[in-house]
C-alpha cells in the first residue's frame, strides 16, 4: 500500500471534549469556532482589497526609462521608485487616477528598480521595473 493510500484511508474524529467544529479543526467553545471563521472573512476581505490595488506596468523592460502604470480602478496614495541601491529616485502622489506615468527619458541608469505604491490605508504593493537602453 502506498503512502497516499495510507493517508486517504485515515479517519479522524473530534474528541468528545471539543464538540465544536469549523475550519477543519476542533474548538473547545463556540467562540473559538466563530473567531476562526471571522479571521477567514478578514483574510478574504484583505485579498479583495489587495486585488483592487493590482496594477499593470508597461513597457517592462523599458528602453526609454518611462513606464505607464494602469490600475483596475482609480487609486489614491504615494508612489515611490527605488534605485538598485535602495534610495528613492522618484516620489509623488496620485489622486483618483487609474493611468499615469513614472520616470523620465534617460533619467534612470540601466538596471532593476522597484515601484512601490502605498494607499491611504497603508497597504503597499510593489512591482519590479527594468530599464534597458539596448
Amino acid at each position: 500500500m502506498s503512502f497516499a493510500q495510507n493517508v486517504s484511508s485515515l479517519t479522524l474524529k473530534c474528541p468528545p471534549c471539543r464538540p465544536f467544529q469549523g475550519c477543519l479543526q476542533c474548538f473547545e467553545t463556540q467562540a473559538e469556532a466563530d473567531a476562526c471563521s471571522s479571521s477567514s472573512r478578514k483574510a478574504n476581505s484583505l485579498v479583495e482589497e489587495l486585488s483592487a490595488l493590482e496594477f499593470t506596468v508597461y513597457p517592462n523592460p523599458s528602453k526609454t526609462g518611462v513606464f505607464t502604470v494602469e490600475t483596475l480602478k482609480k487609486i489614491k496614495g504615494k508612489v515611490r521608485i527605488f534605485s538598485p541601491l535602495g534610495s528613492v529616485v522618484e516620489e509623488f502622489e496620485v489622486n483618483d487616477q487609474s493611468l499615469f506615468q513614472v520616470g523620465n527619458p534617460l533619467q534612470f541608469t540601466t538596471g532593476i528598480y522597484i515601484l512601490s505604491f502605498t494607499d491611504e490605508s497603508g497597504q503597499t504593493i510593489t512591482k519590479k521595473l527594468m530599464v534597458s537602453y539596448k
